[in-house]
């Protein structure tokens, strides 16, 4: 398959030359990719909530529970094994057949790792958990992350014009057939078994799909691996830390807390992590692309600020709106007994307005620049930082003590990511901020609302009552926060910012 080129036009927007009879600049073109993608995720998380209520109509609490089981270890091999292969690619203009060739082999390789490791981690956890069924389940479903990077590199292709199509038909075309397969499965043994070649099932559909969507032959090399060898070992060893960081809480709590207090912890963390999974994550790959198109036009600076601001107005309001309505959507998706879980996601929900919202666009940035050590560090920093700090604070004040560590890296890690950022693409920390200030801002009338209407939420309202009233005051918070934002905008003078991009793609929606 030929590959896919881009052109620079004399103001320094990047086209694809296929499509150069409908130019459209590379701002909006990565809104309408980040558009497609958030969509299909959303889809597809629709179709894996029907998964999980057929299954969990038709298998009790033990099959989930051992499937879960299983899952642990393979979730923290697949976590620390990921190669960005396709940001490497992405970091050339016109990648070499011998560079896709190279980068299947290594997934290749990573694949029969993954396997081997789990198969092997699979006995003595077996022991450990006292549990025999565990060595079948765990090497079978080491088949799913094994599979799951073994896509065709020649999807990069589509990624680098902006073009994600393909990644969303892949994901659709998993999730459905996995609810099938899962379906039928479960309804006619009962077995935990439906859980796990549901979950093999998918990762197996997407691989084969994807050599149809963008064909790829395979030819075992590495002689282009010089091409990758920075990146991957950068990211592996950022992935070690991500690990830790991610699991360094739900290690040290267990043992301070109640196993109540943790399922509680635990579920407001599942929360908080949604829309990063529905929203960051989909819309990272246009992101990413974005940056390597700027980045060869000569703005990533103004690239970066775009996008930053354009996330951050979108993630800060949505999890201040979490942590100010804590207590009816606790009430709503887990009912009164959970009361408790409130106050933990309100605590969360403000921590990641503050450490989340503003710097998760740093990997793919420092990505683009091939430049994946400066993750690293920030991730580095966050180790040196959150885990000393939520071990000793959960040690001396148990769950309020992790609590006021997260909120604490949370505040550091975001004056780090400042920092980082600066040194990246010589942006001033004064810049960055302004970036944020108009969002920042724009806060404060939706957090004046959604203080106000507190008293219209009681522990004795019905599931439809507070759905309906969780509705519509998330829809007047909203209406305030955009309203008070492009008001800021315009008596800012208008500037070419990501107001200005949402209003021209609004335009474009309602002309037609």
């Amino acid at each position: 398959m030929a590959s896919i080129m881009t052109q620079v036009d004399a103001s320094g927007e990047v086209y694809p030359l296929q499509s150069s009879k409908s130019k459209s600049p590379l701002s909006e073109r990565t809104v309408r990719a980040g558009l497609l993608t958030t969509g299909g995720r959303l889809f597809t998380k629709c179709l894996d909530f029907i998964t999980l209520l057929i299954l969990a109509r038709f298998l009790g609490p033990e099959e989930f529970g051992l499937v879960a089981m299983a899952m642990t270890a393979v979730l923290i091999v697949e976590t620390l094994s990921e190669m960005p292969l396709a940001a490497a690619l992405l970091n050339h203009q016109q990648p070499t057949e011998s560079m896709y060739d190279t980068a299947l082999s290594i997934a290749a390789l990573r694949a029969l790792t993954i396997i081997a490791l789990l198969c092997v981690m699979a006995w003595p956890l077996s022991l450990l958990y006292q549990e025999p069924r565990l060595i079948a389940l765990q090497s079978a479903l080491s088949l799913a992350p094994a599979m799951r990077g073994l896509l065709s590199q020649k999807l990069t292709e589509y990624t680098r014009v902006m073009d994600f199509r393909r990644d969303v038909a892949l994901d659709i075309i998993a999730k459905a057939g996995a609810l099938l397969i899962a379906a039928i499965l479960a309804i006619a043994t009962g077995s935990y078994w439906a859980i796990a070649i549901g979950k093999i099932s998918s990762t197996a559909l997407a691989m084969v799909a994807s050599y149809f969507l963008a064909p790829q032959r395979f030819r075992f090399t590495l002689c282009d691996w010089h091409v990758f060898s920075d990146m991957l070992g950068w990211n592996a060893a950022r992935q070690f830390l991500s690990a830790v960081n991610w699991q360094a809480d739900k290690i040290v709590l267990p043992r301070y807390v109640d196993i109540g207090t943790f399922g509680q912890f635990t579920w407001a963390d599942n929360l908080i992590a949604v829309p990063a999974q529905a929203i960051i994550q989909p819309i990272t790959p246009p992101l990413f692309s974005a940056f390597v198109g700027a980045r060869q036009a000569g703005y990533l600076g103004k690239a970066y600020l775009k996008a930053s601001a354009g996330v951050y107005s979108i993630m800060a309001p949505l999890f201040l709106a979490m942590g100010m309505l804590s207590e009816p959507i606790i009430h709503l998706i887990l009912g009164p007994a959970w009361r408790e879980t409130a106050p933990i996601l309100t605590w969360l929900a403000f921590a990641a307005a503050v450490g989340y919202a503003p710097t998760v666009l740093l990997p793919a940035l420092a990505m683009s620049l091939n430049r994946t050590r400066i993750a690293f560090v920030k991730l580095a920093i966050e180790f040196c930082v959150k885990v000393p700090l939520i071990v000793g604070l959960t040690m001396a004040m148990t769950l309020q003590g992790l609590l006021i560590g997260h909120a604490i890296a949370a505040v550091i890690g975001f004056l780090v990511n400042l920092f980082l950022v600066g040194k990246l693409i010589q942006l001033r920390i004064v810049t960055q901020l302004s970036s944020l200030l108009r969002p920042t801002v724009a806060m404060l009338p939706m957090a004046l609302i959604l203080f106000a209407v507190q008293p219209l939420f009681t522990p004795d309202d019905g599931a439809l009552q507070t759905f309906l009233n969780l509705a519509w005051v998330s829809a007047l918070a909203a209406a305030i926060f955009t309203a008070t934002t492009l008001i800021l905008w315009k008596f800012a003078g208008a500037p070419d910012s990501c107001e200005s991009l949402l209003l021209r793609m609004t335009r474009k929606l309602v002309t037609g």
